[in-house]
């Protein structure tokens, strides 16, 4: 029960109104309780009552007629409006004539609280009203008026009708049948309005619902009509941007295998046949035996880089890699890469310069940055033909952060690639194999971006085709700073 959305709007919108209605029922009570308009309907037929009872007492009383005829015109006035008619001296208010014979007040004085005679309905000053309870505990509404202009006499004609309670307005106004029809006219438009408000949002949910499924069976591909109220365009937008990053985790762990089978399978081909070479007795010369060697070790060497790029990543993600921070000077981690690919920029004839001024201290990993900026700069290399250059540069940036670029004369990128080059085993040249026999594995670019963002620091890129590549990384100079000191400056 209350399971679906509509049900439960439904009762929502139902309980909502049944309590207007309460509360309202509760207001007219507590306006109904204040004597003045929980008296005033009965004052009101009282008095009318009480004028055409004095009229018809004057005709009789021209015409010569009896006390019993006199007497029995109040019992007729009593039996047709439904109340009760006395008679009271004026001198002690002792009751000597009652229509009501069962329950007889005779010689009961009338003792009670006269109302405000705000409360009238006549500005009559020979009018009084008064509250009366009886010996027997019941409450009456007493209501008099002279008979002639003379005065009231010896007796008094008294007319009196049980005190309304505080239900008597809404019975008086008929607002007990009003409140039904309310009550039912309301809970016909809470159905109507509870099956348009849920079909408008159980619609796209259902959808929402295939598209889940249709995920689940490896249909990555789903999106949602952005349709509905604003949270449910607002769950689709989510849900959308979430199938995409489904369909681009499932692809970059398609392209994740495919591409550790491909670099893991040349090396390990190129092992096997010069092993085999060796062991069958084909490589015969010293030289061939030195050649295989070379080549032996050098893929070894190969696939021994991818499985630490691959730890280092796993440990990234892991959370198991600890930097072992300290204060240096990102110019000398800069200074120190030169030296060491130097050799290799001169055997392809790539000018490698650095150019560094003052900058503050850092704190970091200086085993990770070197690693770091080595593969910027070894990245650079890879895509700079014979005869270009790549130009690292160290300056500050704003008062709490360094910045370190890495700028190549390479052939640069289109904007459709250079989107992608932070992600695993993507390369821009598909061959994997650059110019000079230089080859990569498509780690280094995503090991450099999550070694940056563990500390606090953000990288870029930036390219042209025919204009080279340009890598921009900055780092602050304290571990705990607001990332507001490394954002780009407009």
């Amino acid at each position: 029960m209350f399971k679906s959305l509509r049900s439960r709007l439904l009762a929502s919108y139902s309980l909502i109104i049944l309590v207007t209605l309460f509360v309202v029922s509760l207001a007219l009570v507590a306006l109904g309780a204040q004597p003045r308009l929980r008296f005033q309907p009965a004052l009101q037929r009282l008095d009318v009552i009480s004028r055409t009872s004095r009229n018809d007492l004057l005709r009789l009383q021209a015409r010569g007629a009896s006390q019993d005829d006199f007497l029995q015109a109040l019992r007729d006035t009593a039996d047709s409006e439904n109340i009760r008619v006395l008679i009271a001296t004026t001198e002690e208010a002792n009751i000597i004539f009652d229509t009501n014979p069962s329950q007889s007040l005779l010689d009961v004085t009338i003792q009670g609280e006269e109302l405000n005679r705000a409360f009238l309905p006549t500005a009559d000053p020979n009018t009084i009203a008064v509250r009366f309870e009886d010996p027997s505990g019941n409450r009456w509404l007493l209501y008099t008026r002279a008979i002639s202009n003379s005065g009231f006499g010896r007796q008094v004609v008294v007319y009196a009708v049980p005190e309304p309670g505080p239900f008597a307005l809404v019975r008086e106004l008929g607002l007990g049948a009003a409140f039904v029809r309310a009550g039912l006219a309301g809970l016909l438009i809470s159905a109507l309005l509870a099956w348009l408000i849920a079909r408008s949002v159980a619609r796209p949910l259902q959808r929402m619902a295939g598209a889940a499924e249709a995920i689940a069976q490896g249909e990555y591909e789903q999106q949602l009509p952005l349709e509905g109220p604003e949270e449910v365009v607002r769950v689709a937008e989510s849900f959308n941007s979430m199938s995409a990053q489904v369909a681009a985790t499932r692809q970059a762990q398609r392209d994740f295998v495919a591409n550790v089978s491909h670099d893991l399978k040349t090396p390990v081909t190129s092992i096997q046949g010069w092993s085999q070479a060796l062991f069958d007795g084909t490589a015969v010369s010293p030289e061939d035996q030195s050649q295989a060697a070379n080549i032996i070790y050098g893929e070894a060497e190969r696939m021994g880089r991818m499985v630490a790029q691959l730890l280092d990543l796993a440990k990234i993600e892991s959370g198991q890699l600890q930097l072992n921070r300290s204060l240096f000077n990102l110019a000398d981690v800069a200074t120190a890469v030169r030296q060491n690919l130097l050799p290799r920029a001169q055997a392809h004839h790539i000018h490698l310069t650095v150019e560094a001024v003052a900058t503050p201290p850092i704190w970091g990993d200086y085993d990770r940055l070197m690693q770091v900026v080595s593969n910027l700069v070894e990245n650079g290399l890879n895509h700079t033909p014979s005869g270009g250059r790549v130009h690292v540069t160290v300056r500050p940036y704003g008062d709490k952060a360094v910045e370190l670029t890495v700028q190549d004369t390479g052939k640069g990128m289109p904007p459709e690639q250079l989107e992608r080059i932070f992600e695993r085993f993507y390369q821009v040249d598909k061959s994997r194999v650059r110019e000079g026999g230089r080859t990569g594995s498509g780690l280094g670019l995503s090991i450099v971006q999550e070694l940056v963002l563990l500390h606090n620091g953000r990288i870029q890129a930036r390219s042209k085709e025919g204009e080279g590549s340009l890598l921009i990384v900055r780092l602050p100079t304290k571990a705990d700073a607001e990332p507001s000191t490394i954002l780009q400056r407009k």
